[in-house]
């Protein structure tokens, strides 16, 4: 059975007009961190004698919370997991982490544009705001909602729905921006619409499999689809 394409973004402009707040996921979606994410396993899985995982596997687990995977790999090692990862995150960010030619540019112009913006990430809040700080992007958010922030994480709606709370905004008047089937599943539960970046790790297929409502096909895209609150002045 082949699974029906999701509809192009242009097929969805009318459902984009009343947006008036737009949640972004960071790793892989704002920030070019994959490389950093990859590597960084790999040598915390080399540092503790750790047997090592293919590239695909870490992969399939971007987007969760990296206390929660650290239990996955290892549960009586978790703490020893999530601290060396964190250490050499910090170590390796400067030269590995990379900035998506036209994200700024495109932050910019929807913040000109007078949209609410939120940050939704599931990494720890000093990591977020040490990513923030390194890009200079934290003039952009009106909210930062980070795994520290609600007891639930994506793919559960649960963060999503507290960036709306912290920004005054409702589902039906928000999307979701991701570059992972969690951020998808998130938006969805959490009753707003949600997109879907190009650019991003995942495969297509694992992307289409959650139905996003429109896709990005690449950061100079952001300001065609959304050209400014309705009614805004």
């Amino acid at each position: 059975m082949i699974m029906e394409k999701p509809k192009a973004a242009a097929e969805n402009a009318s459902a984009l007009l009343n947006v008036r707040a737009i949640l972004f996921d960071w790793d892989g979606t704002l920030a070019d961190t994959i490389e950093l994410i990859l590597y960084t396993f790999e040598e915390t899985f080399r540092v503790l004698g750790i047997p090592p995982r293919g590239r695909d596997d870490i992969l399939s687990q971007v987007g969760r919370p990296l206390v929660e995977q650290a239990r996955d790999i290892d549960p009586a090692r978790a703490g020893e997991i999530f601290s060396t990862y964190q250490r050499l995150y910090e170590k390796n960010h400067p030269r590995l982490a990379r900035e998506f030619p036209g994200i700024r540019e495109a932050l910019k112009t929807l913040k000109e544009r007078g949209y609410l913006m939120a940050l939704v990430t599931s990494k720890r809040a000093d990591g977020a705001r040490h990513d923030l700080r390194h890009f200079g992007y934290e003039g952009f958010f009106e909210a930062v909602v980070t795994a520290d922030d609600t007891l639930r994480h994506k793919p559960h709606p649960e963060p999503a729905l507290e960036a709306l709370r912290r920004l005054g905004s409702s589902p039906g008047e928000a999307t979701f921006i991701g570059d992972s089937p969690f951020d998808v599943r998130c938006a969805h539960d959490a009753g707003m619409t949600a997109g879907a970046v190009e650019w991003g790790p995942f495969p297509r297929e694992a992307l289409e499999a959650e139905g996003p409502d429109f896709w990005v096909r690449e950061p100079s895209c952001l300001p065609e689809l959304f050209p400014g609150p309705a009614g805004a002045v």
